[in-house]
């Protein structure tokens, strides 16, 4: 399953508001419509998305007037976007490296499908570890590309850069 292309598995319907229009709007669209997300266009190109949660948190709990904010305001922008033949697998890493749940399909600059990580996995893959890549005698840091000869180096490198970096980076709790 994870060889297997994203266009099979993504949603062909899909909404797409321009920028200008208020939070409202897409709100009631994605509520009568079923979905939790728009893309947002400017001059008919998306060139962002705005989420629920989006709308939850940039607008709702910032006390804001869905009415008056546009979504140009409050997207995620540039789009995170993959073609319709890139692999499940692929997909899947890229949404955990990059932090998101949706990617835009996207074939000769125009969007042509939504994959999303609950229609893909039901929630799973938010809970599960990333693996490395192992490449012939090199191994591969899932978070950010680096290679290293051996697992024992990538450890020492996740330890000090990715994990232990945010251990260390934040203020010294008194317990």
């Amino acid at each position: 399953m994870l060889n297997e292309p994203v266009e099979k598995h993504a949603s062909k319907d899909f909404i797409i508001i321009e920028e200008g229009a208020s939070v409202r709007d897409a709100a009631i669209q994605m509520r009568s419509r079923g979905h939790t997300c728009v893309l947002v266009a400017r001059s008919g190109k998306p060139v962002g998305i705005v989420t629920e949660r989006d709308i939850l948190y940039r607008v709702v709990a910032s006390g804001r007037d869905p009415n008056k904010v546009m979504l140009r305001e409050v997207m995620s922008s540039p789009l995170i976007t993959v073609s319709p033949k890139t692999s499940l697998g692929e997909a899947m890493t890229l949404m955990a490296t990059r932090g998101v749940r949706r990617l835009v399909v996207m074939e000769e600059g125009k969007p042509v499908g939504l994959l999303t990580l609950v229609a893909l996995t039901g929630g799973l893959v938010s809970r599960m570890a990333i693996l490395p890549e192992v490449e012939g005698e090199v191994v591969k840091c899932p978070y950010c590309g680096a290679r290293f000869s051996s697992p024992r180096e990538l450890s020492k490198h996740i330890d000090s850069s990715h994990i232990g970096a945010e251990v260390l980076s934040r203020p010294h709790m008194e317990w």
